[in-house]
């Protein structure tokens, strides 16, 4: 508790101290400026050239934030600068069989923003985390507190971010746009730099204490002991060509989970990384060099190619790598122990949409298995409103052979588009064939509302060979937006149950209410439950004697979360996302979701996947929430790419190309992205 008390101390002084130097200094750069300087650069009229936008469907007078929407009381002098804080309480209980618990996750959230017109965009956000317990071997601090300070400017074309408290390793531009392969970053408390210059210049570094972020709503920081440090740079030396390299060391940090390489709970490892890319138009190069040692063990190397031509309405994918056992990215596992490569074939016409695709994969240490996993997917559009597509997948491993396939039909109806999909399954543990009815409903602007329902059966073998046959039925419900002026619903829900042999019936459901008591005060409600009903699979324990029915006994999870909020925001954009002061702007949001089905498609009952970074063009970064959501409030008008930092997703789910996303944003409106990630295979 002392503990406690004194992190709570550093976070109240912290974020005091921090925000009161924040204001003087916003306001002593906007009001003492020496009599040589520059007119202020936010403003669109000093900016010669530059022609500020003009809004030609409502009166200048509107001078409100597009960002903010209440221009009767919104305060847009000076720059922008925001304040959050959440006040949360909670209660959890977990129900298995005749156990029981119950936690509580009750602590405050603070969030601040503020932008300068010379030292780049700030912000300040800490934690509070009152209701978790720390065992002995936990270094739980209580809470989180981080410090960010995006894009401050420097002469020669240098810009600068550097982030403070508990933050992710940095990893160079090459590092992190793998198209296959990718090194993950790691949690750290500690400190970042990121500068980037001309001719393609970069520079990363940081380091500090390994840990893990834990908590549902409120965040807690748990550091694992030992340290780390990364460094690295890239540059553009010639037309077309960049090429880098990183370190990262990590020295005796305790895994959490599971045991090291060398049967130790610590970690030590060394690994260096060589990447060059070569680009021109529609080819493009990667190549990646990789060596390290973890734990002692011998030094492993691995090696991979990626390219990628264009040609017209035809993309070709290819790669070789081969990459040896127990090699690591700091305290992080990667893919290992494989060698092997892959073709890509993707068309996109007027009326098609097609790609196939080969892999091959085998063990470097003959230890693990060796596959052949062959893909195809099609859509073609019959009519304006008809289109129809499959997906085939066979996969050829050592333990032997599975396959899918799938065919849905697309076609808008009187209610919205509606989707029939039909599904089935073969692999060395049964089949199951799945008939799916999506609907997303033409609702009023604001609201949104997806339904499935779906009919699977199944049919395994659960022990020396004995089948269960078992249907199910599976409804699912996602939806939400703003009903009136002051409330707001976001919901998902997932009901299943057995018609038909032997499962267990479940439900998951996941809703959020959101009231306005005023402008800066909102009051949010939060339910989630997870349930699964006892059942009884038949099983055999000798071919002897009978099958008996052991059985399985019910899980239930629970938790509400009531969150009090006040949220200030005040003064102009320095500029829009991306754009120069004055020009139009609209939002980008979004949600980053778990395909289960790997059909590209977001369905009622599919879960979002929180605590992921979002990157709009390279530059401006966003966090998703407990639901995966994110949000780019104003962005520039035009064209724009999101990608995904995956760090965060759960295994084995990954995404194509750092889930790349292109947008196009129109003046005063709102572009909505979903962007799904797929099962490993």
């Amino acid at each position: 508790m002392k503990s406690n008390a004194r992190f709570v101390h550093r976070v109240a002084c912290t974020l005091v101290g921090l925000a009161t130097g924040a204001c003087w200094s916003v306001a002593h750069a906007q009001t003492v400026m020496p009599a040589t300087a520059a007119p202020p650069s936010w403003s669109a009229a000093n900016l010669p050239g530059v022609t500020a936008f003009q809004d030609k469907y409502i009166g200048a007078s509107t001078a409100a934030d597009v960002s903010q929407g209440d221009a009767e009381t919104h305060d847009d002098q000076g720059l922008a600068r925001s304040l959050q804080i959440d006040g949360v309480m909670s209660s959890l209980s977990s129900h298995e069989g005749p156990y029981s618990s119950k936690v509580s996750e009750d602590g405050f959230i603070a969030k601040s923003q503020w932008e300068t017109a010379a030292y780049g965009a700030w912000s300040l956000d800490g934690s509070v985390h009152a209701g978790a317990s720390q065992g002995p071997e936990e270094h739980g601090q209580g809470g989180t507190v981080t410090l960010r300070q995006r894009g401050m400017p420097f002469d020669g074309g240098w810009q600068a971010d550097n982030a403070l408290g508990d933050v992710n390793t940095p990893d160079i531009n090459l590092a992190r746009l793998q198209p296959r392969f990718y090194l993950p970053t790691s949690p750290i408390q500690g400190l970042t730099t990121d500068w980037r210059g001309p001719d393609g210049l970069q520079v990363t570094a940081g380091g500090g204490v390994p840990g893990m972020f834990e908590g549902i709503v409120v965040p807690n920081f748990r550091t694992l002991g030992g340290a780390m440090a990364t460094a690295g740079a890239q540059w553009s030396p010639a037309a077309h060509w960049t090429v880098g390299g990183q370190v990262i060391d990590a020295n005796d940090v305790n895994l959490a989970v599971g045991p090291a390489i060398d049967g130790s709970t610590r970690l030590t490892s060394a690994t260096g990384l060589m990447s060059a890319a070569y680009q021109d138009g529609n080819r493009h190069l990667d190549f990646n060099l990789l060596d390290g040692d973890v734990s002692g063990k011998a030094n492993g190397l691995g090696g991979w190619v990626d390219g990628s031509v264009t040609q017209g309405r035809f993309q070709h994918d290819a790669g070789i790598f081969r990459i040896d056992p127990n090699l690591t990215w700091g305290n992080q596992l990667i893919a290992n122990d494989m060698e092997g490569g892959y073709y890509r074939l993707g068309y996109q016409g007027r009326r098609w949409l097609t790609d196939v695709g080969i892999d091959q994969v085998r063990s470097v240490s003959g230890l693990g298995g060796n596959t052949t996993f062959l893909t195809g997917d099609s859509r073609y559009q019959l009519s304006r409103d008809w289109g129809i597509g499959e997906v085939a997948n066979l996969s050829r491993n050592t333990g032997g052979n599975s396959w899918s396939l799938q065919g849905f039909l697309d076609h808008p109806n009187r209610w919205g588009n509606g989707r029939a999909q039909l599904e089935y399954a073969h692999t060395m543990m049964g089949d199951e064939d799945t008939l799916m009815l999506n609907q997303a409903w033409g609702m009023p602007v604001g609201i949104r509302l997806n339904t499935s329902a779906s009919v699977e059966r199944i049919n395994g073998a659960v022990l020396n060979g004995l089948a269960q046959n078992t249907t199910l039925l599976i409804l699912a419900v996602d939806g939400g937006g703003h009903f009136t002026g002051k409330l707001g619903v976001e919901g998902n829900v997932n009901w299943s149950s057995a018609v038909q042999g032997r499962a267990a019936p479940g439900v998951s459901a996941n809703v959020s209410l959101t009231y306005q008591i005023s402008r800066s005060w909102e009051l949010l409600a939060t339910y989630y439950e997870s349930q699964a009903g006892s059942w009884t699979p038949l099983t055999v324990n000798s071919p002897l004697a009978p099958p008996v029915a052991p059985p399985i006994p019910a899980m239930q999870e629970r938790g509400v979360f009531l969150t009090l909020r006040y949220k200030r925001a005040a003064g102009m954009h320095f500029a829009p996302l991306g754009g120069a002061p004055g020009a139009g702007a609209g939002e980008i949001a979004g949600m980053v979701y778990l395909d289960a089905n790997n059909n590209g498609q977001f369905e009622a009952g599919e879960a979002g996947a929180p605590n992921v970074t979002v990157i709009l063009d390279g530059r401006f970064s966003a966090q998703t929430d407990a639901n995966g959501r994110f949000s780019f409030p104003v962005v520039v008008t035009g064209h724009h790419v999101i990608k995904v930092v995956s760090d965060n997703l759960p295994l084995p789910w990954a995404l194509a190309a750092e889930g790349r996303t292109e947008v196009e944003v129109t003046t005063r409106g709102r572009t909505d992205v979903k962007i799904g990630a797929q099962r490993l295979r």
